[in-house]
Order: structure tokens, then C-alpha cells, then sequence
């Protein structure tokens, strides 16, 4: 989850900025777990990759430790070559789902 007053404190108490950041994240990655089932149900350990360090990078900006380990996980292993374990992929499709529904309830 997102540690929503961390993230308030780094925009410096600015609540537009924080809702923006959410609105960004749900545009650009709010579908991102059929992104990873996808990459992971062809093999594509190259766009794995690529979407995992994305999202540890977003996560890491949104103040969701957690979520960001988890694509840490993902992008170590495809960056070294291998496919990540399936339990990997469920749990951060996981937490992005529960991300998505935090988000959904602050932008309200």
C-alpha cells in the first residue's frame, strides 16, 4: 500500500500534487498487472524487465515500499535472464490491484 502520509509530506502537504501523482500512476500503470501476466505468459523476459523497473521506480516515488520490493524481485531475476517465479508475478499483480482500489478511494 501506499504510505499516503509519507507521500504527502514529500509534496510538502500539497494535496494537488499528490493527486496528481495518483492520476499519473493510474494512467500510465493502472493496468500494469495484465501488462506483467502477459509478459510472463509469453516468455518475454525482456518486457518484464521493462515494466518491472518502471514500477519499482513509481513505487518507489509513490511510497509503496512494499510493491516496490516485490518489482525489485521481478526485475532481478528477468534482468539476469530467467523467467521470475509465477508466486512473483501473482504477488505484485496482487498489490497493484490493491494499490489501484487505495488510489481509487483517495481520488474520490
Amino acid at each position: 500500500m501506499i504510505e499516503v502520509n509519507e507521500l504527502r509530506a514529500l509534496c510538502g502537504d500539497d494535496d494537488s500534487m499528490v493527486k496528481m501523482l495518483l492520476t499519473i500512476y493510474l494512467e500510465e500503470y493502472g493496468e500494469s498487472d495484465s501488462i506483467l501476466k502477459n509478459r510472463f505468459s509469453s516468455d518475454d523476459v525482456d518486457g518484464l524487465f521493462q515494466i518491472s523497473h518502471e514500477l519499482k521506480g513509481m513505487f518507489s516515488n509513490l511510497c509503496a515500499k512494499e510493491a516496490m520490493t516485490l518489482a525489485q524481485v521481478i526485475e532481478s531475476s528477468s534482468q539476469a535472464g530467467s523467467l521470475p517465479d509465477q508466486t512473483a508475478i501473482n504477488d505484485l499483480c496482487g498489490k497493484i490491484k490493491e494499490i489501484n482500489q487505495q488510489i481509487e478511494r483517495i481520488l474520490q
